[in-house]
């Protein structure tokens, strides 16, 4: 489970790294102007054509210039004012005496309203160790898993800046998929709210860190060896640290 993890950790900042590299071509001019963007063939050899941010053409004498290189991209903090949005997330639910911490990956598909609102709808996976006792003894049962499926809403509160502070809350149901040891288990409502920082990159990619407050449902019948059963009716309550990348 670990590694699992560990690799699509390593897998978001190898996705964030490629999309901070995205190049473009800068003209250099004898007079000291330095221009960004992408070249543009000309009829003319003596002529250097490049287009920049807008779609503005300029055209220099080839003498002018001194010389032309291919560089990273800059960020550009114009914030996302309206489009197609998404947030990809690992996430440790941690706290309570009643299970152990649980681990998530959330995704939420959505829609950008204003630079400050985004919604959505989200759906992943969580992997919680129910803890319950019989007897005086206390038992961890096989991974539970539970798939949620939830209304997404956030935003970042200084969309003009490198790092901003963000928020978000969510509220849906999470569905249950029974261990094999079970008798019978069932998801239940869910709920989740908190805030954060976010570093914005070029394209709008930001990779982000929040901490929030989680509630999910949860009910849970295992055997016992006398023939009988322990009922499990949860109400799980966590604090969530979660980390990814949005665009």
């Amino acid at each position: 489970m670990r590694l699992i993890f560990v690799s699509l950790l390593l897998l978001f900042a190898c996705l964030y790294t490629f999309a901070q590299k995205k190049m473009q071509d800068v003209v250099y001019l004898k007079n000291g102007s330095v221009l960004r963007g992408t070249l543009v063939t000309t009829q003319n050899a003596g002529k250097v054509a490049i287009q920049i941010v807008g779609n503005s053409l300029f055209v220099f004498d080839a003498a002018e210039v001194e010389k032309i290189t291919t560089e990273p991209k800059r960020a550009t903090l114009e914030p996302k004012k309206r489009g197609f949005a998404n947030t990809t997330e690992l996430g440790l639910l941690a706290g309570g005496s009643n299970s152990s911490p649980a681990m998530s990956l959330v995704t939420v598909n959505g829609y950008t309203l204003t630079p400050y609102t985004t919604i959505g709808i989200g759906t992943g996976i969580q992997f919680w160790w129910d803890l319950y006792q019989s007897n005086g003894w206390y038992y961890y049962n096989n991974t539970s898993k539970i798939i949620p499926l939830f209304a997404d809403v956030r935003g970042d509160l200084l969309p003009r800046n490198k790092i901003t502070p963000l928020y978000y809350a969510r509220f849906g149901y999470g569905f249950a998929i029974s261990p094999d040891e079970a008798i019978n288990s069932k998801g239940g409502v869910m709920f989740s709210a908190g805030a954060g920082f976010k570093i914005r990159g070029t394209e709008n990619l930001g990779w982000f860190l929040s901490v929030g407050y989680h509630y999910q449902k949860s009910y849970s019948e295992y055997p016992i060896w006398d023939g009988t059963s322990i009922k499990t009716d949860l109400r799980l309550r966590r604090i969530a640290l979660q980390t990814g990348i949005s665009f």
